[in-house]
């Protein structure tokens, strides 16, 4: 059985290139497909949720930065000009 490294290229119909959303073009086990390019490979259930998950998670790390970056204000000014 031949290798990775002797495996041919996947010529399509009339010589195009092979197709990418088909996968490797190896028969490699220790190689495993991915999901490249097909939205069909991706369930659309994270295809819904993912772009208000990631805004959500985007707010609450903005909002705990704020939070920070004031009370660093607070400190830094308690520390200055309120010593005596």
């Amino acid at each position: 059985m031949p290798g990775p490294e002797n495996a041919q290229p996947r010529i399509g119909p009339k010589g195009q290139p092979p197709d990418p959303n088909l996968g490797p073009t190896t028969s490699d086990p220790n190689i495993r497909a991915t999901a490249t390019g097909s939205p069909a490979a991706i369930p659309r259930l994270v295809q819904r949720v993912w772009p208000r998950m990631t805004i959500g998670v985007i707010f609450v790390l903005e909002v705990v930065w704020v939070v920070f970056l004031v009370y660093l204000s607070i400190a830094f000014v308690s520390f200055a000009f309120l010593r005596p």
